[in-house]
């Protein structure tokens, strides 16, 4: 049940930070309509997930690095992809902004989460 509680604070707080920086900044809501953009982005995907598969039994099994240090990296790449992809395909609208700032609330909710899963249990 804790799990659960985590994760609903987690889509709360993206939910709040996404509507209210939206309305700071006057941000519409932009979706990626370019064919090509759709394909590079739909490729960039895959390979993150790709190397994150490859990535993660090597990094857990030596230990030279913690499982949720892995988790920020991976999830930061895949933010920052998404953000250059929104960047070069959505040329009106300032949406790589929108991910960029949820990338930093994310990171430092998956910093915190020893101290949120404490708060929970």
């Amino acid at each position: 049940m804790t799990f659960v509680w985590l994760m609903l604070t987690i889509a709360v707080a993206l939910v709040i930070v996404d509507v209210a920086v939206r309305k700071l900044l006057g941000i519409k809501r932009a979706k990626l309509t370019d064919p090509k953009g759709k394909k590079i982005d739909l490729l960039g995907r895959i390979i993150c997930v790709i190397l994150a598969f490859i990535m993660y039994p090597a990094f857990i099994e030596t230990e030279v690095i913690e499982m949720n240090y892995l988790f920020i990296i991976l999830f930061t790449v895949l933010f920052c992809f998404q953000a250059v992809v929104q960047y070069i395909y959505i040329k009106e609208s300032k949406e790589f902004i929108i991910t960029l700032i949820m990338n930093v609330v994310f990171v430092v909710f998956l910093f915190n989460i020893n101290f949120l899963l404490n708060l929970y249990s």
